[in-house]
Formats: C-alpha cells, sequence, structure tokens
C-alpha cells in the first residue's frame, strides 16, 4: 500500500494492523522501509488526534 499522511480513525487503524503484521522485518528490507514509515505516520496521527 502507499502510505500517506493518516487523516481519519479508519486509516489509522489500518496502519496500525499492517505495523503488528511487520513489526518483526529484517533491517535493509521494503517491509523495514515500510514499518518504519508507518511508525512515523501513526505518531503523527496520535500527537494530533490522541490527548491526554
Amino acid at each position: 500500500m502507499d502510505w500517506k499522511v493518516i487523516k481519519t480513525k479508519t486509516e489509522y487503524k489500518m496502519a496500525v494492523k499492517r505495523a503488528m503484521e511487520i513489526f518483526q522485518a529484517e533491517d535493509h528490507t521494503p517491509e523495514n522501509v515500510e514499518l518504519d514509515l508507518l511508525l512515523v505516520l501513526i505518531k503523527n496521527y496520535e500527537d494530533k488526534h490522541c490527548h491526554k
């Protein structure tokens, strides 16, 4: 999937699910690159939408 900025709760849930699926990805693999991107996108969404 081509990930973009997460704007909805549905997109957020999909991103978290995918991150969990590939969390053990080996370094220097496409899955690891995807995981790095997902973690940034997820954190960005949480910083904007999840208030403590």
